[in-house]
């Protein structure tokens, strides 16, 4: 009796040696370097930083964040990213690429993520994402055109580049589509970080008859909503869910699910199947994109409109509606999407494609 308690008692003690030799396993951590309009500006910085919460929460990583606060300080942002070694560093922006290219190919054993970016590999050690946000902007497009009632509405983007055009071509494309008479204003502010410019271009346009007006500028796109407010109009917002910004003027938000992208990044690293100099592409299959419904915007469109949505949907997941993408498309093309329809003036115009 006694020597098998003698026995028992030992072997707790080895167990527990054991355990108190065990190494800790270390928390993933991640530092996130944001883009220039950084943390509240209620659109990417924020839906990404929701993201790595989610990580947190579910996968036990530790996240720190850095704020450049503008686009010259992006590559030594980058860099003191790296210097501390975390095990993975995750940025977003067009603008950001040549920095990261630069960071990346100094830091070569260092994983990174750039989140919603180019279709072209970064590095050998980057991951990187493309949503694809003309999808998204198809749908709110053809949401705004059966909801027109002056038969004008409009577009407001930040900088005049690609991406935004991107959108632009999407949104264009589900207008015309829901009704080839509707009009269709371009504008571009110049900026991202602009809310007094978003409601000045806002306002224009509705000058001009619009009375729907889709906001593609960052922060900028406050000024939108701002603008639709003041002038009892509806503002369609970007990015993430901005619906409830101004209760009753956001017809509906396009969302960007940056925030996924960002989580899948981080699980890849905590699960060991990180594969960097790959881009990884997040559409309407793959719960990429959305235009956001909820208590806030509930009612503005009627569930007519809605159940109509819902059979577009499936006609893009089946390939019987293929949208544009404005890197697809040569300057002066004159035809785009499947089913074809005609190009906007400025790509049927245009000598060459904003880069």
């Amino acid at each position: 009796m006694m020597l098998k308690f003698s026995l028992k008692a030992g072997l707790a003690a080895l167990a527990i040696l054991a355990a108190s030799a065990a190494p800790a396993i270390a928390a993933v951590s991640v530092i996130f370097v944001t883009p220039e309009s950084g943390l509240g500006d209620k659109s990417f910085s924020d839906q990404m930083y929701r993201g790595l919460q989610k990580a947190q929460k579910d996968m036990g990583i530790t996240f720190s964040v850095i704020q450049p606060g503008a686009i010259s300080n992006f590559q030594s942002s980058l860099a003191r990213a790296a210097a501390q070694h975390p095990d993975l560093i995750v940025g977003s922006s067009f603008d950001m690429i040549q920095a990261m290219k630069t960071v990346s190919s100094a830091f070569p054993d260092q994983k990174f993520g750039m989140v919603d970016v180019g279709p072209d590999p970064i590095n050998p050690n980057v991951v990187s994402t493309v949503t694809k946000d003309w999808e998204g902007s198809f749908l709110v497009g053809w949401e705004a055109a059966k909801m027109t009632k002056t038969g004008t509405i409009g577009f407001v983007g930040g900088k005049d580049i690609g991406i935004i055009h991107r959108f632009f071509i999407g949104y264009y494309y589900g207008a015309k589509m829901a009704n080839p008479k509707v009009k269709v204003l371009e504008t571009y502010t110049g900026s991202f970080t602009d809310p007094a410019g978003g409601k000045e271009y806002t306002l224009a346009n509705v000058n001009q008859g619009a009375d729907i007006n889709f906001a593609v500028a960052g922060p900028t796109s406050v000024g939108v909503i701002e603008g639709a407010k003041a002038t009892k109009t509806l503002a369609i917002g970007v990015d993430s869910d901005m619906n409830c910004y101004a209760k009753g003027s956001v017809m509906t938000s396009m969302v960007k699910r940056v925030d996924t992208q960002t989580y899948d990044m981080v699980k890849s690293v905590v699960d060991g199947t990180f594969k960097g100099g790959v881009v990884k592409f997040y559409g309407l299959a793959e719960d990429g994109v959305e235009a956001a419904m909820d208590d806030c915007n509930k009612g503005i469109m009627p569930d007519s409109l809605l159940g109509q949505v819902d059979g577009l949907k499936a006609k893009l997941l089946s390939g019987a509606i293929v949208v544009p993408n404005y890197f697809d498309l040569k300057p002066g093309q004159k035809e785009m999407g499947t089913p074809p329809m005609a190009t906007p003036p400025s790509l049927a115009d245009a000598t060459s494609l904003v880069q």
